[in-house]
């Protein structure tokens, strides 16, 4: 039972892994389309949330630091 357990926990774990790494690479296209079109567009795009340096220099609750983990 203990050797099915750990079986499955590794599959479990490799595709958690793959799936962070998707989202990563999303994230990392979104915002570089992101800064392309605000090269292009200027101010006249609507600014996202999350996405703007003030947002990612804020400080999140409890104090911590928002810098944290953005590329990897």
């Amino acid at each position: 039972m203990q050797e099915d357990l750990d079986k499955e926990r590794k599959v479990i774990m490799k595709q958690l892994a793959k799936r962070e790494e998707q989202i990563d690479r999303v994230m990392q296209s979104t915002v570089g389309m992101y800064g392309d079109l605000q090269g292009i567009a200027g101010k006249t795009l609507q600014e996202i949330e999350g996405l703007e340096l003030t947002s990612l220099d804020a400080p999140k609750d409890k104090g911590e630091s928002a810098g944290g983990k953005l590329f990897g």
